[in-house]
C-alpha cells in the first residue's frame, strides 16, 4: 500500500476491516456490500513475493496480492427487497 494511504482513507471515514487473498477477499467484500457498506480494496503486498506475510494470514502457499478491505457507511444504503426477508 502506498505510504500515507491508510491514514488518508481513515481520515475520509473508511474503516480497515480485513486482509485476505483470492476468493476469501472477494467473499468478504461481497459480504460487506450486502450489508450496505461501500467497499474499497487496497493491495497491501504480493503474498507470493517472498512468503513472509502468508503464515500470519493463514494463507500459506497462497499466491497473488493480499488485499485489505476498507468499508464505510454508504451515502444511500441499498438493500434489495428480497434481502429484507431472507
Amino acid at each position: 500500500m502506498e505510504p500515507g494511504l491508510r491514514e488518508r482513507l481513515l481520515a475520509e471515514g473508511w474503516e480497515e476491516r480485513f486482509s485476505a487473498v483470492g476468493a476469501r477477499l472477494d467473499e468478504t467484500a461481497d459480504y460487506y456490500r450486502s450489508l450496505g457498506f461501500e467497499v474499497r480494496i487496497e493491495h497491501a503486498v504480493d503474498a507470493a513475493a517472498d512468503g513472509s506475510c502468508t503464515v500470519c494470514l493463514g494463507v500459506e502457499g497462497a499466491e497473488g496480492p493480499v488485499g485489505v478491505v476498507f468499508t464505510r457507511v454508504a451515502a444511500e444504503p441499498h438493500l434489495e427487497e428480497e434481502d429484507l426477508f431472507e
